[in-house]
């Protein structure tokens, strides 16, 4: 049930909020070889929130790990322009703003202060997100795809109760999709930059189902919020937490501790113009920030679950392709035309984001994993240089396959993070690529350990997506420096070998471009905004897998 008072369970997570809620990792650097940063900048600040120590066996189920774990909050999360200020999430949370939660219900009832209205099929809305020092305690397993009563909702719900029903007449979504295929198809709706988009019944059937789903399944969290695993089986399921929209932007927020799982979208979008085979997008991440500030995820677990998105069938055979290959889910890996991708980011950083810090978490099992910056256009109003500022440190990346980070625009700092995939490019999540450069984007890796099918090199590690009319665009509203792409490595580490990326993503992407290539002229130094440890590549292989991800805190 949900709690908003201090007795039992509660009273003893709270107890012990600052090992829960306030930023941190491990403090790290025990190792002889391990270098330390020390900022440079009066406006930098270190994060950190006053602690007591649990003397409850409730709250402190994993506490044998939990003295190694700092209660300082490092990287972009920690930086204030003024020092008087610091990350806190909900700390100083009322008792009725102390929560317990159990369901999809119970946590939007947290999120909204109550204030909001939830349908019968799960759909919610009116009520005004609660900015007031919040801490809620997620128990258990919650899923967001779930309607009033708690039950599991599916495709075909989605599409029979909404307007692909009523208005189009589609009452599954096989019968949805197989209309799509005939209208849609690469043999007949030839993809290309210069294709049309879907329009027509099917499409609109789509969306309306989609739109249904959305109104379930994203949930958004407002500023001054901590969401904290309890123990090591909470977890949230089939949905979206956002993090802000442009119309309320949010800032001071904590999600510690919790297994995120499989942000399953059943109405992916075709779109024939997305390279030249066309691909299918799916709209929701696991964790999605978007406008906002001073966010700290640290200690938790993210990965598509058991649905990893092979095991669906694509919705083009091989009769209505360009390609010849048949496709019944086991093609996935053959060409992009047949991934009907379900799944989109882990942790997005979007639109106006920035001061954001990932940590100590276990990421897995997965295709897209992190996109900071959503656009190559620069805009005041949302991805530009000056936001999207973001630290990646001491994480586990395994089986992933690209975007670890994708990086527009943003000052993004990757440091002591250990990257393992055991699959070559046939796998699923096969690996393709660590770092990509994308327009404007500034890197700056020291420390990572890969390790991958040795036949990979360096050039496996990196890539690069720019444009010089796009440079041109942004240095006419910022100064050509913030608008240029920026690589810097130091101590990387591929199957135990160092290599120098930054010489090597330089002279190719000079080599395609004079316009428009990734710069190694040093353009910013996370030293000059926070203070940080190194530890060793050498070491993170066996130290790493053992400290991330929940139960650990």
């Amino acid at each position: 049930m949900l709690n908003s008072h201090k007795s039992g369970l509660a009273a003893a997570l709270v107890a012990s909020f600052a090992l829960y809620a306030c930023g941190g990792g491990s403090s790290g650097g025990s190792d002889s070889s391990a270098t330390t940063t020390t900022t440079t900048s009066s406006a930098a600040s270190s994060s950190s929130v006053a602690s007591s120590t649990a003397s409850s066996s409730a709250a402190s189920s994993t506490s044998a790990a939990s003295a190694s774990v700092s209660n300082t909050a490092l990287g972009w999360a920690s930086y204030y322009a003024s020092s008087s200020s610091s990350l806190t999430g909900g700390a100083g949370a009322s008792t009725a703003k102390t929560y317990t939660v159990t369901t999809r219900k119970q946590l939007l009832d947290a999120l909204y202060g109550g204030s909001e209205t939830v349908a019968t099929n799960g759909s919610y809305s009116g009520g005004t997100l609660d900015a007031s020092a919040k801490i809620i305690y997620i128990s258990g397993t919650i899923d967001l795809n779930t309607n009033l009563a708690g039950t599991e909702l599916t495709d075909d719900y989605y599409v029979a109760n909404s307007c692909a029903y009523s208005t189009y007449g589609f009452s599954t979504a096989s019968a949805l999709w197989t209309a799509y295929e005939t209208a849609y198809n690469p043999g007949t709706l030839t993809p290309g930059s210069s294709a049309s988009l879907p329009s027509g019944n099917a499409e609109s059937a789509r969306a309306c189902a989609a739109a249904m789903q959305k109104q379930v399944v994203m949930l958004y969290v407002p500023s001054n919020t901590s969401i904290i695993g309890v123990g090591s089986t909470a977890s949230i399921i089939h949905g979206n937490l956002v993090l802000g929209t442009s119309s309320a932007a949010v800032d001071n927020i904590i999600i510690r501790n919790v297994n995120f799982q499989d942000a399953f979208d059943f109405f992916p979008q075709w779109d024939p113009t997305d390279s030249t085979t066309g691909r299918w997008n799916s709209a929701y991440d696991l964790v999605s920030v978007m406008y906002a500030t001073h966010v700290w995820i640290d200690h938790n677990e993210f990965s598509d679950g058991s649905r990893t998105d092979d095991l669906y069938p694509s919705v083009w055979s091989a009769s209505n392709s360009t390609v010849t290959t048949a496709s019944d889910g086991t093609d996935y890996t053959s060409n992009e035309v047949y991934k009907f991708m379900h799944h989109d980011g882990m942790v997005d950083v979007t639109k106006s984001a920035s001061l954001v810090t990932l940590s100590y978490n276990y990421f897995h099992d997965h295709d897209k994993s992190f996109l900071i910056g959503g656009t190559d256009t620069a805009s005041a109003s949302a991805e530009h240089p000056g936001v999207l500022n973001v630290t990646f440190h001491h994480n586990y990346f395994k089986n992933l396959k690209q975007r670890q980070p994708r990086v527009r625009y943003g000052m993004v700092h990757v440091y002591d993070n250990y990257y393992e995939n055991t699959l070559d490019s046939t796998g699923v999540y096969g690996w393709a690529v660590a770092w990509t450069v994308g327009q404007g984007g500034k890197i700056y890796a020291e420390n990572n350990a890969i390790t991958v099918p040795t036949t990979y090199t360096v050039s496996n590690v990196y890539g690069f997506s720019l444009s010089a009319s796009k440079l041109t665009s942004c240095a006419s509203l910022y100064s050509t420096a913030d608008c240029s792409a920026y690589f810097y490595d130091s101590n990387t580490l591929l199957n135990g070998s160092t290599v120098d990326v930054t010489s090597a993503i330089y002279a190719a992407s000079y080599a395609k471009s004079t316009s428009a290539y990734v710069s190694t002229t040093a353009i910013w130094k996370p030293s000059t905004y926070y203070s940080y440890t190194l530890d060793s590549a050498s070491t993170l292989s066996s130290t790493i897998p053992s400290s991330v991800g929940v139960g650990k805190l």
